[in-house]
């Protein structure tokens, strides 16, 4: 009992922290759409795309080796011994990665930017990444040590302090995307320093390569899929820009920022669900507990789609001291919101059907997952795209998406029996694609609130979901 309080506690404190992190990511995309034309926007959104891939090599999947590692010695001389190892590796790795940055910067912004203009930029995105990564493993490390709060605190105020350094770069100084990665550099290195007090006990210049050989042998699947799983999330954009242009992958990238809203929920019920889902999973009566934790997990996805969906035209419309909130030159990427949002849903599901590999001990069905919805979403890509432009690089995520979300359920169908309430579930899907159509019929901000009224009082009466509980896993 005191275990799952414990987790419990460490749930909602992980939950509040990404969800404050985020919030002030999404505050910057009024200062980012006023203050950067789309085709800067765009080149932003490629370099962004690079920083997400490079930094699966910056980790190289070792998060996991230190979890595990770190967890599974004894002795504190061999738990400092492990962070050491990896800490220093990483360090040493990342500064070999940056060195080859900046030899490399004028060919990389070549490739990227298509013109080697931006070479010092390229030097500032690397740089940045080096320090974030250890900033990452620092902050790691008191994860792995259970101390929530204070991972939850750091974070925050390094997201605060990312925050003000955007308003003073990039709209005081007008320093456009070199001020965005400036203060992405300034707001990981003011985290390090909050964290130094913390990992110095726990460092030695040292490693022991044995355990370096191990621990790299571990990790090694994660550093595949995790290549595999960003390539699924940024591949789209670099495919957008060969066909068309930076302004659409800039429009592309601004209405792809605001469906990732649906993504926060998605993190969060992905960080609680595998301990609950464990939980739950010795219990008799899992099957039918598991099947009303599935309809909540519908219901709560397709609440934030519609939301979504039907309101985000109106932030378009809002003025602020006479200025848009969000500049009407991205408003054409509304478009892709469905289908962005139906694809986060499906990793929602992705992520409720990874029970099994969990509890057999088979991780690498998690490769495979992301494999399969790598290939798909990189053939779609390049089929959908030169057709119909943004619309084929969104419907190429949604499907990648199914595709993970239906193999893990194949998986894990047999072994793992769930009975679905399948009545309630057509219920809550049908009125929610009729809630959808006719609000993106008729485009009025007062039906829209009173559709969203009727499927939160139709969830309550007709499907008997307690609203006040419905966002609560189980």
């Amino acid at each position: 009992m005191e275990n799952q309080k414990s987790l419990s506690a460490y749930t909602t404190w992980y939950s509040m922290g990404n969800f404050i992190i985020r919030s002030i990511s999404f505050v910057l995309l009024p200062l980012y759409s006023n203050l950067l034309s789309t085709s800067e926007f765009g080149n932003y959104s490629l370099l962004l795309s690079l920083y997400a891939m490079a930094a699966v090599l910056y980790q190289a999947g070792m998060q996991n080796s230190l979890t595990k590692f770190y967890l599974g010695s004894e002795d504190p001389s061999q738990k400092k011994m492990v962070f050491s190892t990896i800490f220093n590796s990483i360090t040493i790795l990342g500064l070999f990665l940056t060195f080859l940055s900046l030899i490399f910067s004028r060919g990389i912004s070549s490739v990227i930017l298509g013109t080697p203009q931006y070479s010092k930029l390229i030097s500032i995105v690397f740089i940045a990444l080096l320090v974030e990564t250890l900033s990452y493993f620092s902050l790691h490390l008191l994860k792995t040590k259970e101390q929530v709060k204070k991972v939850v605190l750091f974070s925050c105020v390094s997201a605060f302090f990312n925050l003000i350094l955007n308003i003073l770069l990039v709209y005081n100084l007008k320093m456009s995307i070199e001020g965005i990665f400036l203060a992405q550099l300034f707001s990981s290195l003011i985290l390090v320093i909050l964290l130094l007090p913390s990992i110095l006990p726990e460092i030695q210049i040292s490693v022991d390569k044995d355990l370096l050989k191990k621990m790299f042998m571990f990790s090694l699947p994660f550093l595949i899929g995790g290549i595999f799983s960003s390539a699924v999330d940024v591949s789209d954009r670099f495919i957008l820009n060969i066909f068309t242009n930076k302004e659409e992958v800039g429009i592309y990238s601004l209405s792809y920022k605001i469906a990732m809203l649906m993504n926060v929920f998605v993190i969060s019920y992905r960080t609680a669900w595998i301990p609950r889902a464990l939980n739950v999973y010795k219990s008799e009566n899992y099957s039918e507990v598991f099947g009303n934790m599935f309809k909540k997990l519908i219901s709560v996805s397709l609440i934030i789609l519609l939301t979504v969906t039907l309101f985000s035209p109106y932030l378009f419309q809002i003025k602020l001291f006479n200025i848009f909130i969000l500049n009407k030159n991205y408003e054409s990427g509304l478009i892709i919101l469905p289908y962005i949002l139906l694809g986060y849903l499906f990793s929602g599901l992705a992520a409720f059907y990874s029970l099994f590999p969990f509890v057999s001990s088979k991780s690498y069905y998690f490769l495979y997952s992301d494999l399969i919805a790598f290939i798909i979403n990189l053939l779609l890509n390049f089929i959908l795209i030169p057709v119909i432009g943004m619309v084929g690089a969104a419907v190429a995520t949604t499907f990648a998406f199914i595709a993970s979300a239906a193999f893990l359920f194949w998986i894990s169908k047999s072994r793992i029996q769930i009975i679905y309430p399948m009545r309630e579930i057509i219920k809550i899907i049908l009125l929610s694609a009729i809630i959808l159509i006719i609000g993106m019929s008729f485009r009025n901000l007062i039906l829209d609130v009173i559709l969203i009224i009727i499927y939160l009082i139709s969830l309550s009466r007709l499907i008997k979901i307690n609203l006040i509980q419905l966002f609560r896993i189980a």
